[in-house]
C-alpha cells in the first residue's frame, strides 16, 4: 500500500477499539497489531510515532460512559445555543452548550399556536430554567438505545421547558446568518415545488430524511441503499463534477478559477446538507485533493483519506461511536484500496458490479451488528438504483434547487412530473423485491466475529489484487463463514431461553428452545390505544429483539385474548416473519389470511417441537370478557413448571384451583399486569410460585402492579421481578436448570 498516513489512522482507531474491549477480544486486537506492526518492520521511529497514535486513540476515543452532569445547581442556567433549531409537528428542539462544557437538548412543546422566538439563533446566549430528564435507555436487547445514540454525540441530558418565558435568549453567532440562508433556501423549494418531491429534496440536497416516509427508509436500509439517502462522497463528486463541467468545460472559467470556486463553495455546501460526518469526510478530502492537485503536492488517496479521519476525530471524538462516520470510512478505503482490482476489469458494467461488491462486503459484518439482518439481493438492487440516483434524480434535484431561484413556476411544473415518474420507478423496483425477498436474518454480531471477517476480508482483497483469484475465493469464503458459524451457534448450543419483553404494558414472552428446535411466542403487545403508530411496539421492540437474536421465523404465536396489548402487533409479526401456527381460544374472533388459525379450550394439549403445552382455560363457560376468556397456558421449560395466566381475574383463578386443585408452578406470569383484580391469596396459596413475572409499563396509567399484589409476594419471601424495574427479563437455561437475568442492572436491595 502507498502512502504512510493509514499506519497512524488505523493505530488511532484501533487503539480506540482496544478501549471498547475487554478479555478475548481485546487479546485478538493486540495479536492483530503485533503482526500488523511486525509485517511493516519499522524503524524505531516510526515504531514510536504509530505507536502514539495507538495510546492517543485508547484513551481519547473512550468508552461511552453516562456522561457528567453539571446540572447540581439549581435553574436558571446560562448555556450557548450551537445548533439550528429543529422543528416538528409537536415540538422544538436545540442543542445548548453550558459553561462546564457539556451538551444538552432544550425542547419545548407546542400548544395552540407556533410561537417561534427569533432570539433562538445560533450563538446566542440564553438564561433558561426547566425540568432536566435523561434520554429513554433501551430495555431489551435489539432495542434502539436514544441514550447511547445521544451519547455518541457527546449529550447526556435534556431540558424541557415548560412556558415560552422559561427560555431568555440574546445575541448570535455568523453561523447564525448561515442557518438562516439554509431555511430560507428549504423554505422557498418547500413553496416552489410538490410536497413529495420537497420530501426528495430535502433529504437529498439538504441532509434530512424527517420528510420521507418511514417505509421508505426502511426498504433503503434493508436493501443496504442507506448511503444514497446520507449525502456522501457520491453527492459530493455529482456536484463537483456538475460544477467543473457548467464552468471549465463550457470555457466560463480556467481550471484555477475553478478550483477556487469549488474552495470556498465546499464548506458551505457541507454546512447546507447537514454536516453529517459522511459529507464532511467527502467534503474534508474534497478540500484536500483540490488543494494538493493545485500545489502539484503528490499525496496518496490513502493518505487524505487517512488525514481527513484523524483530523475528523481529533475535532469530534464522538464520530468514533458514529454508524454513518463508520460505514463512510469503511466503504471509502475498501474501494481506494481496491483501484488494482478495479484496473482489471475493462468493461464498466462489471466494473460496477466490482465496486458495488466490495462496498457491500466491506461493511457487511457491521450492517449485521447494527441491524442484525443482510439482504443477498441488495447488491443487485444497488447495481439498479445508484446509477439511476447518480444520473437521473440527484442532477435533477440539483437543477430544480436552481429553478426555484430563477424560475419557480417551471420548478413545480418538473417536480410533479419528476415525482410522479420517481414514484412509479420506486414502487417497479420494490415490487420485484417483494417477490425476490430472499432476507438473511443473522443476528447481533459480536466485536470478536467482525475481527475475524475483517481480517479475512482485508486477505482476500490483497489476493484479489495481486490476480491470486483461487486464494482470494477461498477467503472470501472464510470470510463469510465467520458469519455462518456465528448464526450455527444456536443450533448447536443446548441453551434454551424464555423471555419477558419489556413492551410497556403489554405482555410478550419469547421461548426459544435448546438447539433452535422452536421459536414460540407468547402474545404480541401492541402499543397504548392512544398511540398514533399502531406498529410502535412491534418496529421498536419485538421485531428487533427477535432478528437481534437471529430469529427469523416462529414456530407458533399463542395470543391469549383480544385486547390491545396482547395481540396489537400481530399483524405486524405476520407481514414480517414466517408463523407456523396462530393458537387462540374459541372466543378469539379475528382471523389471519397468512396463516390458520388454531382454537383451542381447557383441558387440550398442544405440542409445538416437542414441547408440551397444557391449556387450563378458557373452560366452555362464556365469561362475556376477553379478560376472563384468556387463554391460560402450563409448561415445563428448563426444569421450571411455568404458568401463563393472561389477563384473568380471581373468578377464573377460583375455576383454576377447583379443576386442578393438585396445580403447583414455579415460575408464575402474575395475571392483568399486577393488577388487584387478579392474584389473590387463595391462587397464591394453592399455586405456590417461588418467581413472579410481572409485566407493567413505566408510570402506566394504571398504577400497576399495585401495592397490594406485590405485598403479597413480599409476605411469601418470593422474588418478583417486573419489567418497569428491570427492562426485559431472561430465564437462560441448559436442561433441567437456569437462572434469571435482568437487562437493567438488578439490585436485590432494593427488591
Amino acid at each position: 500500500m502507498k502512502g504512510f498516513w493509514h499506519a497512524p489512522a488505523l493505530a488511532f482507531v484501533l487503539g480506540g477499539v482496544l478501549s471498547n474491549q475487554s478479555g478475548f477480544t481485546f487479546f485478538i486486537i493486540l495479536i492483530f497489531l503485533s503482526y500488523w506492526i511486525y509485517s511493516y518492520r519499522l524503524n524505531r521511529k516510526s515504531l514510536l510515532f504509530i505507536a502514539s497514535f495507538l495510546i492517543a486513540g485508547y484513551f481519547y476515543l473512550p468508552p461511552l460512559d453516562n456522561g457528567w452532569d453539571s446540572f447540581t445547581q439549581k435553574s436558571p442556567w446560562i448555556a450557548t445555543i450551537i445548533s439550528n433549531v429543529k422543528e416538528t409537528p409537536h415540538a422544538y428542539s436545540m442543542t445548548l452548550q453550558h459553561d462546564s462544557g457539556e451538551k444538552f437538548i432544550v425542547r419545548f412543546f407546542k400548544e395552540d399556536n407556533d410561537f417561534y422566538p427569533s432570539d433562538w439563533r445560533h450563538g446566542a446566549i440564553c438564561t433558561l430554567e426547566g425540568s432536566v430528564e435523561s434520554f429513554a435507555e433501551a430495555r431489551n436487547h435489539g432495542q434502539f438505545d436514544y441514550q447511547s445514540y445521544m451519547a455518541k454525540e457527546g449529550i447526556y441530558k435534556q431540558v424541557i421547558i415548560e412556558e415560552e418565558d422559561n427560555l431568555h435568549c440574546e445575541g448570535g453567532s455568523w453561523l447564525s446568518l448561515l442557518y438562516d440562508a439554509r431555511n430560507f433556501m428549504k423554505d422557498k423549494v418547500e413553496k416552489n415545488t410538490t410536497p413529495e418531491a420537497f420530501a426528495w429534496m430535502k433529504a437529498l440536497v439538504f441532509g434530512e430524511t424527517d420528510h420521507l416516509d418511514e417505509t421508505t427508509i426502511q426498504w433503503f436500509r434493508e436493501y443496504n441503499l442507506s448511503h444514497i439517502l446520507a449525502i456522501s462522497g457520491l453527492h459530493v463528486g455529482l456536484t463537483i463534477g456538475g460544477i467543473y463541467f457548467l464552468l471549465y468545460r463550457t470555457g466560463f472559467a480556467t481550471k484555477t478559477q475553478v478550483q477556487v470556486f469549488l474552495l470556498l463553495l465546499l464548506p458551505f455546501y457541507t454546512f447546507l446538507a447537514g454536516a453529517a460526518p459522511s459529507v464532511i469526510r467527502a467534503g474534508l478530502m474534497a478540500v484536500i485533493l483540490i488543494l494538493t492537485t493545485s500545489l502539484k503536492w503528490k499525496f496518496p488517496l490513502t493518505d487524505i483519506l487517512s488525514i481527513a479521519a484523524i483530523v475528523l476525530l481529533l475535532t469530534s471524538p464522538s464520530y468514533f461511536h458514529h454508524i454513518g462516520f463508520q460505514f463512510s470510512f469503511l466503504v471509502t478505503f475498501s474501494l481506494v484500496l481496491s483501484m488494482p482490482i478495479l484496473k482489471r476489469y475493462k468493461n464498466a458494467w462489471i466494473q460496477s458490479l466490482v465496486i458495488g461488491l466490495i462496498s457491500q462486503l466491506s461493511i457487511l459484518s457491521l450492517q449485521v451488528h447494527y441491524f442484525f439482518e443482510f439482504q443477498p439481493l441488495s447488491l443487485w438492487v444497488n447495481f439498479i438504483m445508484v446509477p439511476y440516483f447518480s444520473f437521473i434524480v440527484i442532477p435533477f434535484l440539483m437543477f430544480t434547487l436552481l429553478l426555484v431561484f430563477l424560475i419557480p413556476s417551471l420548478a413545480q411544473v418538473l417536480s410533479s412530473i419528476f415525482i410522479t415518474f420517481h414514484e412509479r420507478f420506486l414502487s417497479f423496483v420494490h415490487s420485484l423485491t417483494l417477490y425476490m425477498d430472499f432476507s438473511w436474518v443473522i443476528g447481533k454480531l459480536p466485536p470478536l466475529f467482525i475481527i475475524l471477517y475483517t481480517i479475512f476480508l482485508v486477505v482476500m482483497m490483497r489476493y484479489w489484487s495481486e490476480g491470486k483469484d483461487q486464494k482470494a475465493f477461498v477467503s472470501s469464503m472464510i470470510a463469510v463463514g465467520v458469519i455462518m458459524v456465528h448464526c450455527a451457534i444456536p443450533f448447536i448450543s443446548d441453551k434454551g431461553t424464555v423471555t419477558m419483553l419489556d413492551v410497556g404494558q403489554g405482555d410478550s414472552f419469547v421461548i426459544e428452545l435448546p438447539n433452535r428446535r422452536g421459536v414460540i411466542l407468547i402474545d404480541a403487545a401492541g402499543p397504548p390505544i392512544f398511540s398514533s403508530n399502531s406498529k410502535k411496539t412491534a418496529e421498536d421492540i419485538i421485531i428487533p429483539f427477535l432478528k437481534s437474536q437471529g430469529i427469523g421465523a416462529l414456530d407458533a404465536l399463542f395470543i391469549s385474548h383480544k385486547d390491545s396489548d396482547h395481540s396489537g402487533s400481530v399483524r405486524y409479526l405476520l407481514e414480517e416473519f414466517n408463523i407456523s401456527h396462530v393458537i387462540v381460544s374459541p372466543y378469539y374472533n379475528e382471523f389471519y389470511k397468512e396463516v390458520e388459525v388454531k382454537r383451542v379450550m381447557g383441558g387440550q394439549k398442544v405440542v409445538i417441537e416437542g414441547q408440551e403445552f397444557n391449556v387450563l382455560h378458557p373452560a366452555e363457560q362464556d365469561y362475556g370478557e376477553p379478560n376472563d376468556n384468556s387463554l391460560v397456558l402450563e409448561s415445563n421449560i428448563g426444569g421450571k413448571k411455568w404458568l401463563f395466566t393472561g389477563d384473568i381475574s380471581t373468578n377464573v383463578e377460583n375455576q383454576i384451583i377447583e379443576s386442578y386443585p393438585s396445580l403447583k408452578v414455579d415460575i408464575l406470569k402474575v395475571g392483568h399486569h399486577g393488577s388487584n383484580t387478579s392474584t389473590s391469596n387463595d391462587f397464591l396459596n394453592s399455586t405456590q410460585p417461588e418467581v413472579g413475572l410481572i409485566s407493567a409499563g413505566v408510570d402506566n396509567r394504571y398504577g400497576h402492579p399495585h401495592d397490594e399484589v406485590v405485598q403479597r409476594f413480599k409476605e411469601r419471601g418470593t422474588p418478583l421481578l417486573q419489567t418497569k424495574r428491570h427492562g426485559e427479563v431472561q430465564y437462560i437455561f441448559s436442561g433441567q436448570s437456569g437462572t434469571f437475568s435482568t437487562f437493567l442492572p438488578y439490585n436485590a436491595s432494593r427488591e
